[in-house]
């Protein structure tokens, strides 16, 4: 399995390069190409006019993680509440396609205005676009626990703190670990968008800086370095949840 997935990632990535290199051949004044666009990586790495990309990378991951954590933890809470009482699924639940229905451009732009651009704002506008989405999925996940479990739970009047421990979590585990990896791939897009828009460090700010100058190459080499690291997290992800699965059966 793990093989396979290995093989596809692999030939995915050489028809990316492939494709990517033909259009840089057919619009070279446009399209940097895929050796120029990673030779410039190197000169990103180094303190230059658009700053150091180390420095500005590992503030975006304090963010994205920040953020990531804070939605999950949020989402986990708000799913398995729904889940448990009938009036706060019927409370909440009308509000969730609402929320994921409003442009996160909007959310992200009226968010940094009123917490002044400052680093708050960012991690509150990540966490309000994105929690929705991971409360849906633990929503769905905390509703296939067996009522029969639940029930036998109650005639022997276990407490509800122990139900969550015992029965709850071990299965939204799988569900929880879905929606951390989803929020990984969704969470860097909105940091960014953010950082973009009012903070003078975190890769939204390379990449403003550098498409200030017009330099597309500088764009896509430090896109290329924070894409790079968001595939590890995200595989990183993916490798918990298939051992817990493996455990769980």
């Amino acid at each position: 399995m793990i093989t396979q997935r290995v093989y596809r990632w692999v030939a995915t990535i050489i028809t990316l390069f492939i494709i990517w290199a033909i259009s840089g051949r057919i619009m070279p004044a446009t399209l940097p190409g895929p050796a120029a666009v990673i030779g410039r990586i190197p000169l990103l790495l180094v303190p230059g006019p658009g700053g150091n990309l180390i420095t500005h990378l590992v503030q975006s991951l304090l963010r994205v993680l920040g953020a990531g954590i804070t939605a999950l933890m949020l989402a986990t809470v708000i799913g398995i509440v729904m889940a448990q009482h009938r009036s706060a699924e019927w409370a909440i639940s009308p509000w969730l396609p609402l929320a994921m229905t409003i442009p996160t451009l909007v959310v992200v732009l009226v968010t940094m205005v009123l917490f002044q651009f400052s680093e708050a704002a960012v991690i509150t506008a990540t966490v309000l676009v994105t929690t929705p989405y991971a409360t849906v999925t633990v929503w769905e996940g905390a509703r296939t626990v067996d009522s029969d479990i639940l029930a036998v739970a109650a005639t022997y009047d276990v407490n509800s703190w122990a139900i969550l421990r015992e029965i709850y979590i071990p299965a939204i585990a799988p569900a929880v670990l879905g929606s951390a990896r989803y929020l990984a791939s969704m969470v860097w897009k909105v940091v960014v968008l953010a950082e973009t828009f009012g903070m003078s460090v975190g890769m939204g700010a390379v990449f403003r800086f550098w498409y200030g100058q017009g330099d597309l190459e500088a764009v896509l080499a430090a896109l290329f370095v924070f894409v790079f690291v968001m595939i590890g997290i995200q595989a990183s992800i993916t490798q918990a949840k298939e051992r817990l699965l493996i455990w769980q059966r």
